[in-house]
């Protein structure tokens, strides 16, 4: 098994890749051997990764695009295309959460998440499926949602509908290209110790854990991705279609 959990040069795209939860993933994948295609906004972030990986000598490459941009996507599928690089996977992880109640929340508000979380999600895939079914073995989709595409959350309209349209469109794509070979999984992670939730204030959000995450820490970046790297890879040959929490058990309680 621990061979099918390894890429062996194969390209990985992660959208969001710059930081946090993305960042985390090119480095595990990186260490399983794929060639990590690093996508995001942030260019000073995806510099910092690509000297990161490859001065441990993996291999990566780092686009900056906007993945909410239908034009910045093609040219996104165009440089990957010219690369000739084998793509394995793609890895949907670019989102944001915004918190406001739904009778406060604008029209353009909504739209902006719905974009960002939902419809760059539409775009990448798109573009990208006719690649990823002539992959060897069959290439493979995961599409980061979260524990609040799951269940109700106060406060987070846009970040749970679209959140949950993820899960959706995963069993949409099942239906659509599993016949082909494509797989296409989904994740549901909890509350995960990125930047973001240091920046916000680590010790008001560890307050709220013994009433929301049954073993009462926050997940490290690492065992999220660990658990996107295994949906990836050829150990998972079997599993297509499945929305996997990785919450410590924010979604049952």
């Amino acid at each position: 098994m621990i061979d099918k959990l390894r890429f062996n040069g194969q390209g990985v795209i992660i959208t969001g890749a710059a930081a946090g939860l993305g960042r985390a993933t090119a480095r595990v994948m990186a260490s399983l051997g794929a060639h990590v295609c690093a996508v995001d906004v942030d260019e000073v972030g995806l510099d910092t990764l690509r000297q990161e990986l490859t001065a441990q000598g993996h291999e990566c490459t780092t686009i900056t695009a906007d993945v909410c941009s239908e034009a910045a996507v093609q040219q996104l599928r165009e440089r990957i295309a010219a690369s000739r690089l084998t793509l394995k996977s793609l890895v949907n992880n670019v989102g944001a959460n915004f918190r406001r109640s739904i009778s406060e929340l604008s029209v353009t508000e909504w739209n902006k998440y719905l974009s960002l979380n939902l419809t760059s999600t539409f775009l990448v895939t798109r573009v990208f499926i006719p690649q990823l079914l002539m992959a060897p073995g069959g290439g493979t989709i995961v599409n980061v949602s979260s524990a609040r595409g799951l269940i109700g959350s106060p406060s987070t309209p846009s970040y749970a509908t679209t959140k949950a349209g993820l899960l959706g469109l995963t069993r949409q794509l099942c239906a659509e290209y599993g016949h082909k070979g494509l797989r296409v999984n989904a994740v549901c992670p909890g509350l995960v110790l990125t930047e973001r939730i240091v920046n916000r204030g680590l010790e008001a959000a560890k307050s709220e854990l013994s009433k929301r995450v049954l073993n009462e820490r926050f997940a490290e970046p690492d065992e999220v991705a660990y658990a996107i790297a295994f949906l990836a890879s050829d150990a998972a040959s079997y599993i297509t279609g499945v929305t996997l929490p990785v919450d410590g058990g924010y979604s049952v309680r």
